[in-house]
């Protein structure tokens, strides 16, 4: 076959035999720098190629970002099988929590109006609700070993971890009570408030979807109907609910695939269970097993000492496989030394980072460029634990970078507030926290710290922004007077303007750092109604001061990384290759690190399994996988470096069993001794910085936020600054999740009365950011009428559109669009026409929006009909080519005033909808973010307070052609993006 021959073709003949092999269950065990994606591609084209359906098709990933790599890779392994790349959109590649998630909201409309909380939400969750969980008689009852009351965050930290446990360990929660009866009573008050308060975590979802599936839940089953193919990629680092989730989903799939390498299992201290992938071909007898043993990433040096180190540390603890580099190129180098003291370790790797910047590196398609920062890695088993002098263990490293000016990332859940801005940033807020501050109170602060920091700054206007907020953050809050509704974003974002930083120039670096900080104000504002008391704006204080002392997890894929060596820990650099990796800080007792045991608040009889295996604790098996991950991140220069004397140390530091046990000829370790060769090095090239594809959009807000304006494409995406809350922040959710649960209820059917639907979006109603009023009869507050607005709207639809349920299904359905350089994803609401035999006649892509459109809706200034037509023109081409529904006519239904406008879906408007597309993420990929100003866009931009609002020149005099708009009169009218035509004082 044409098809076998072309996989042939793309993959290795270790890969071809994974993606094609016949058993029901498959083990792909790949190692580190093996294709692994690559292989996982190639078997889901095999499947599509032979006849599997897309929808057929669920694949698992460890992150988001993994996911998007690997559908990208689908779409290659689709397209070199001559099959259509579009046919990704019908399958689903991504996390096991955004799974479940999608599975909950088809089992009910009502989990789609539920936030999730990640890790770091969590805890402010817990913090905003801390005396309605009883924290404080968990504290009492659990003191320190020294007898001392318990920390709070130490406290609040393991209630988080408890929840999590309970959940991934699929505990019943009846017997914590019996074991445990405090906490037990604990957690079943968390799981009631975050039900009450419309939250859901990653650990809960997934438990609910495989409760719902053990109980055989209706909906959940459904879910599962059109399920033949599981896939799960990085399979060492599921959990017990994962792996239970992926149990029950084969039950219903006929294959089961699942690719690995258990000598990179380093989870387990969060419940991974690497015994999951040791004893898969003991749950599956009939199993097949493929090694993948080619290492196309580092040189045969790395490969070969990597693999004899692991093979001896872990012995028979692992899976046998001896891996062998596909390639040697040249120059390389392996060091591994211990130096004198940390100073001069930390001084020989910025001055090898120095010697080795625009170094002429070949690429493996044997292209020739300098290297820049971002090439080089400095990779640590721990960044924020203190050493003896009180400092940093990544402190003596950064400084060192900085006294060579080269620019860096700490990307290491570390120490956000050793930065100037950000630190600079928290000490302004913490001057609000008991009073508004004084004139020579912020006076000293700008003078002492702000002026420093934003070179740019304005005195009065910060003046302003102190005398402002701290009025309203300490206004007394009296019986009978609304709420104010406060968000620290905004405040943020008051602050930023008033220290100039559109006009500072700031780098990457420094944006990214300021980015992080508005996604903490992002996170509190994601759990709090208001800021509004003088007791939150101290919690939210708390909260930065407890990220000051822990760190930040800035690991959400939210965010490109800037071109900066990377600082970070080595779990935070799983998943990535560098052609430099400096892997520091290894002596013993530091890496590996002291073992500990499990020390959690879950009775340890209740997970004795788990410790059994190995989970939630560390030992020299877990160490030694860490450190094999960390340096076969490296590509052709690998340094391992320690120190004798440590800072603050009185002792020496022994060298680290780890850095002694790697061995190869061409290791070097002589760099102290007198007459010892230099160290390699290589002509120089133009230094330009390798292919980033965490910069590429993923979903079409991002290319919308693009198509506008490319600036604010990079302060969101690039930098990740979060918006401003809006006032009724939700409002679109809700009407929304109304609109789907009446298709739920009453689709295919006859339609529901306006009482009927009146009475469904009463029930699921709910916002996060505006309170209900105490008497919602005699005094109705926002909240109360946004409520009855989202009634009258649902009931309107219901009344007005009353043939959508008649023969007709509405669905919403996911999907992806591959482009030049990425895959684009979104979710269609789709309206199928069906006969009496269930069988789709016709469809209708349906873009519901909660706008008004007045009497002239294509003319209304207010919307933005190139961004609406984009949208719906990408989304007919998802459902007529994926889903089997040939969308003939796509609409925008303007919820409001009940309106609905017909766009173009033709095959040259959805063209050229898809080039617009594909012209921006070029434009993206060349990081080209001009500012395009103009009056109407910035007046409504979100982040208008941190940009100079320019019109600054695209970097391409090519561009796309325009788009297909709706007339009003029935026919088209053409116009192209906001970005090119909307600029200037005058739009």
């Amino acid at each position: 076959m044409e098809i076998e021959k072309s996989l042939r073709n793309w993959l290795t003949p270790e890969q071809y035999a994974a993606a094609v092999a016949p058993e029901p269950e498959v083990l792909a065990l790949a190692g580190a720098g093996s294709g692994k994606s690559r292989a996982l591609a190639g078997r889901v084209a095999h499947r599509v190629a032979s006849g599997a359906p897309p929808e057929s098709i669920v694949a698992f990933t460890f992150t988001e970002k993994a996911g998007e790599q690997i559908k990208t890779r689908v779409a290659s392994a689709l397209q070199e099988c001559g099959l259509d790349p579009l046919l990704v959109g019908g399958m689903y590649i991504g996390t096991i929590h955004a799974w479940c998630r999608r599975v909950l909201g088809d089992m009910d409309a009502r989990y789609r109006q539920f936030d999730v909380l990640d890790e770091m939400q969590f805890r402010v969750y817990l913090i905003s609700r801390y005396p309605k969980l009883g924290v404080h008689a968990l504290r009492d009852a659990r003191p320190t070993a020294k007898g001392d009351r318990r920390g709070y965050f130490e406290s609040l930290k393991q209630l988080s971890r408890a929840w999590q446990m309970m959940n991934d360990e699929l505990l019943d929660p009846d017997q914590v009570v019996a074991e445990d009866p405090e906490l037990g009573a604990a957690l079943e008050r968390l799981r009631s408030n975050m039900e009450k308060d419309h939250f859901i975590d990653f650990s809960l979802m997934q438990r609910l979807v495989v409760e719902a599936l053990e109980s055989g839940d209706s909906g959940a089953v459904e879910a599962l109907a059109p399920l033949r193919h599981v896939l799960v990629d990085e399979y060492q680092d599921v959990n017990v609910v994962q792996e239970r989730l992926i149990a029950l989903m084969h039950q219903h799939s006929e294959t089961l695939f699942v690719v690995g390498d258990d000598d990179q299992a380093i989870y387990g201290f969060r419940g991974a269970d690497v015994t999951n992938i040791l004893e898969f071909d003991k749950r599956y007898p009939n199993a097949s097993v493929h090694k993948l043993l080619t290492n196309f990433r580092s040189t045969s040096a790395i490969v070969e000492a990597a693999g004899d180190f692991i093979a001896q540390e872990v012995g028979a603890m692992r899976l046998p496989k001896v891996l062998r580099a596909h390639a040697n190129h040249s120059p390389r180098e392996f060091v591994v030394q211990q130096f004198p003291d940390r100073q001069a370790e930390a001084a020989f790797v910025a001055d090898r980072i120095k010697s080795l910047l625009g170094t002429e590196y070949e690429e493996p398609d044997g292209t020739r460029r300098g290297l820049t920062p971002a090439d080089f890695a400095i990779l640590m088993r721990s960044t924020n634990t203190e050493e003896q002098d009180k400092t940093k263990r990544h402190t003596a490293f950064v400084d060192a970078l900085d006294a060579q000016d080269i620019v860096y990332d700490l990307d290491a859940g570390g120490q956000l507030f050793d930065r100037a801005q950000p630190a600079a940033l928290r000490n302004a807020f913490e001057l609000m926290r008991h009073s508004t501050p004084d004139r020579s109170q912020v006076d000293h602060l700008f003078h002492s710290e702000l002026s420093t920091a934003f070179k740019l700054a304005d005195l009065n206007r910060v003046r302003r922004v102190f005398a402002d907020w701290g009025r309203r953050i300490h206004m007394p809050v009296a019986p009978g007077v609304p709420r104010q509704r406060l968000f620290p974003q905004q405040l943020l974002h008051d602050l930023l303007e008033a220290l100039n930083v559109a006009d500072s120039g700031f780098d990457d670096g420094v944006m990214t750092d300021l980015g992080t900080f508005s996604r903490i104000m992002q996170d509190v504002e994601s759990v709090y109604v208001s800021i509004d008391t003088k007791s939150r704006f101290g919690e939210l204080l708390n909260f930065l001061n407890n990220v000051a002392g822990t760190g930040y997890d800035t690991d959400r894929q939210m965010m490109t990384r800037p071109d900066a060596v990377s600082v970070s820990t080595v779990h935070k650099a799983k998943g990535l290759e560098f052609p430099v990796v400096f892997v520091v800080d290894v002596e013993a007792n530091r890496f590996p690190g002291r073992r500990y045991s499990y020390d959690g608040w879950i009775p340890s009889t209740l997970i004795q399994q788990a410790l059994d295996n190995g989970s939630y604790q560390t030992g020299t098996a877990g160490e030694a996988r860490l450190f094999y991950t960390a340096i076969t991140r490296a590509e052709r220069y690998l340094y391992v470096t320690g120190s004798a004397q440590l800072p603050g140390g009185k002792r020496t530091a022994r060298v680290s069993p780890f850095a002694a046990r790697l061995t190869h000829a061409e290791v070097r370790r002589d760099l102290l001794e007198a007459g010892t060769p230099p160290l390699v090095t290589s002509p120089s090239a133009p230094s330009r910085r390798r292919g980033d594809e965490s910069v590429l959009p993923t979903t079409y807000s991002q290319i919308h936020t693009f198509m506008r304006c490319p600036h604010a494409y990079k302060l969101s995406v690039v930098n990740g600054f979060s918006p401003p809350v809006p006032e009724l922040f939700g409002f679109g959710r809700a009407v929304h999740a109304a609109v789907g649960k009446l298709h739920q209820t009453y689709g295919n059917s006859s339609a529901p009365t306006s009482e009927e639907a009146r009475s469904i979006a009463e029930e699921l109603f709910h916002l996060k950011h505006i309170s209900p009023s105490s008497d919602p009869v005699n005094r109705p507050g926002a909240y109360e009428q946004a409520k009855q607005k989202s009634s009258d709207i649902v009931a309107d639809y219901a009344k007005d559109y009353a043939e959508d349920f008649e023969t007709t299904r509405q669905v919403e359905l996911p999907f992806e669009i591959p482009v030049a350089g990425g895959v684009i994803s979104g979710a269609i609401d789709l309206l199928l026409h069906v006969d009496d035999a269930d069988k789709i006649r016709d469809a209708k892509v349906i873009d519901f929006k909660t706008m008004k459109g007045g009497p002239d809706p294509v003319n209304n200034p207010d919307l933005h009909w190139e961004d609406l037509s984009l949208q719906v023109q990408l989304y007919g081409r998802g459902a007529e080519r994926v889903h089997g529904a040939n969308a003939r006519t796509g609409a925008v239904h303007l919820l409001k005033d009940s309106q609905r406008i017909d766009v173009p879906v033709d095959q040259e408007a959805v063209d050229d909808a898809v080039s617009n597309v594909e012209w921006a993420v070029n434009r993206i990929t060349e990081g080209d973010f001009p500012q395009r100003a103009s009056a109407t866009k910035c007046e409504s931009c979100d982040f208008a307070q941190l940009c100079a609002q320019k019109v600054e020149l695209f970097a391409t005099e090519d561009m796309p052609p325009p788009l297909h708009l709706p007339d009003g009169r029935g026919g088209t009218t053409f116009r192209h993006i906001a970005a090119l035509s909307q600029t200037g004082p005058g739009c």
